[in-house]
């Protein structure tokens, strides 16, 4: 279904579902039977599904990917407070979702653990005391299974990045603050360049995002290193004003901002040296993690999804600490670029597609197998 209306897709997906394959097992008989198990993401409503599928499909095991989760989603603050609080019955559609799964898989810790936490907030505000131990059900029934992260350095060959002269370039009209590529950067072998690939939204840290980059060009002055800026991700209808204010104030240390197609994407994460991080949510890091892999070092906050995606003594660097290719452990330690290059890989490996796959394959073939031995 088409990317758009997010709480029509979680509430009415799961109906809509139900109905096609109520038609489709009307023109093929008994062809539902032919199915193993129903697979399912968090941006649908499983326990409507459940309950609307044909006989055969319901009897079937659900296995649910919690991908995200509604009773940690940040609002913006341009949502109007009675909409947030109409938007809180998508965290009891989550809920819903999780008790009507036979397995849920998170794709980390945080996203579990942040659901179990809000979603206890907010039922504190129900008018009868909740003894149901629904907390003990979910964690039963859950498993850490990391999405697929295919590695960026695995490149088509000819794959070129975007020029001045290519639609994606400066020839774009002016008033466009979404596109810019500056080739008069690429004469600066020097430079640090960092990679912020997130979308151009509220909740990834916008304003933290301008004061850091006003903080580099501060530095900079006062003899630390050249930073320039590589700010991937989409941009939708609304500009936030500090990417507009970043783009105005520090174009002349912005080598690429905006969309690209996927492998000049992945061209510009391998050109990179760090990866920064300013978001305010985060239930996995997908953008974070394919820079990881593609050889970024981490500029990471310490919250959120990022320590499961890094080792503890990688988060907290910045290129001012490391301006010196090496850093001391709190151990007294001192650990290189490539050292930490190395153990950050290591900590990934369970994300990378072909082992991220088997794992999320096998937590299927054990959902399906419970079934078989359950029914004798």
């Amino acid at each position: 279904m088409p990317g758009r209306g997010p709480r029509w897709r979680l509430r009415h997906s799961g109906l809509l579902f139900a109905a096609n394959e109520r038609t489709r097992g009307e023109g093929a008989g008994d062809g539902a039977d032919d199915a193993d198990v129903v697979f399912a993401t968090s941006m649908l409503a499983l326990a409507d599904l459940r309950a609307a599928l044909p006989t055969q499909l319901r009897s079937k095991p659900h296995v649910l990917y919690m991908h995200e989760n509604q009773a940690a989603y940040p609002v913006s603050d341009r949502v109007e407070p009675q909409a947030r609080d109409r938007d809180s019955h998508l965290a009891f559609t989550n809920l819903a979702s999780i008790e009507a799964a036979d397995r849920v898989l998170w794709n980390s810790a945080w996203n579990r653990d942040s659901f179990i936490n809000g979603m206890s907030v907010l039922l504190s505000h129900a008018p009868e005391r909740q003894t149901d131990p629904w907390q003990d059900r979910l964690l039963r029934k859950s498993v850490i299974a990391p999405p697929p992260i295919e590695s960026p350095t695995d490149l088509p060959a000819g794959i070129d990045e975007p020029t001045a002269s290519d639609p994606r370039g400066q020839n774009r009209p002016a008033e466009d603050p979404a596109i810019l590529h500056n080739t008069d950067l690429e004469g600066y072998p020097d430079a640090v360049r960092v990679v912020w690939p997130h979308r151009w939204e509220h909740d990834k840290g916008c304003d933290e995002f301008l004061a850091i980059a006003r903080e580099a060009r501060n530095r900079e002055s006062q003899g630390g290193p050249r930073i320039h800026w590589i700010i991937l991700g989409q941009c939708f209808g609304q500009v936030p004003a500090a990417m507009t204010a970043l783009l105005t104030e520090h174009r002349d240390r912005i080598e690429h901002a905006g969309h690209l197609p996927e492998p000049a994407y992945r061209a510009m994460l391998v050109r990179a040296d760090w990866v920064l991080s300013t978001a305010q949510h985060e239930f996995f890091g997908m953008a974070v993690a394919e820079a990881l892999l593609a050889g970024c070092l981490p500029w990471l906050p310490n919250r959120l999804s990022y320590p499961e995606l890094v080792p503890p003594e990688c988060l907290g660097i910045d290129p001012w600490k490391m301006a010196s290719k090496s850093r001391r452990t709190p151990q007294g330690e001192t650990v290189s670029f490539e050292e930490i290059r190395a153990s950050i890989q290591r900590q990934l490996e369970p994300a990378i597609a072909a082992n991220a796959v088997r794992r999320i394959e096998r937590e299927i073939d054990l959902a399906v197998h419970a079934e078989v031995d359950a029914s004798g």
